[in-house]
């Protein structure tokens, strides 16, 4: 796989620039790795960079005849990468606020009837909502979340690839917030990245 400009030339970005899928996947292979390793090295996440890479690389295909061929391609898909790695970085910090706020959730969930009743309520839409996650992703998400197993711990008991628990919890956890955000848009980003208290 090339890194160098010079093999995507004008001919090819006016090919990608009409819809041609070839010329796409020439453009592809020759930058999804280096945008890969890019994003991973500031993200320490290969499930995370790669997601950003195929974010990347689907807008670069939605907004194709915006791509200008006078310009460096290799400029202008490094800048879509580094938005995306900075926004996710900005996303770790509000959770790591969440994260530290729940040290003393416990204290705030027990200080009212109403608030015992509320998690109650959350507690039974979660049950309700593992029951309908494929069996396999239930199980890791449950060692994850519940049981506080590490994602090596995980893949090594269930005999499968770090990347296939990272993929699941992922799954889930998307899964889970999609359902109940509206509702406990603080526990669930809580539930989500980690918080073991249920």
């Amino acid at each position: 796989m090339t890194e160098i400009d010079e093999h995507i030339d004008e001919r090819l970005i006016g090919r990608f620039r009409r819809g041609d899928m070839d010329a796409f996947r020439k453009i592809y292979d020759s930058y999804s790795q280096a945008l890969f390793r890019f994003a991973n090295s500031y993200l320490k996440d290969s499930f995370e960079a790669e997601e950003i890479v195929q974010d990347v690389f689907l807008k670069v295909w939605e907004k194709r005849e915006d791509v200008d061929v006078q310009k460096s391609l290799k400029s202008y898909l490094y800048r879509i990468t580094v938005n995306k790695v900075f926004n996710e970085l900005k996303h770790r910090v509000v959770k790591q606020k969440y994260e530290k706020h729940a040290l003393n959730l416990d204290q705030v969930t027990g200080e009212t009837p109403e608030s015992s009743i509320q998690f109650q309520e959350l507690n039974k839409k979660l049950d309700i909502l593992l029951t309908k996650l494929p069996e396999q992703q239930r199980t890791i998400f449950i060692m994850s979340r519940w049981k506080g197993l590490t994602n090596a711990e995980i893949a090594e008991q269930l005999n499968l690839s770090i990347r296939t628990v990272e993929n699941q919890i992922y799954r889930a956890a998307k899964f889970i917030k999609l359902h109940l955000n509206d509702d406990y848009p603080i526990l669930v980003l809580l539930i989500a990245f980690g918080y073991q208290s249920f």
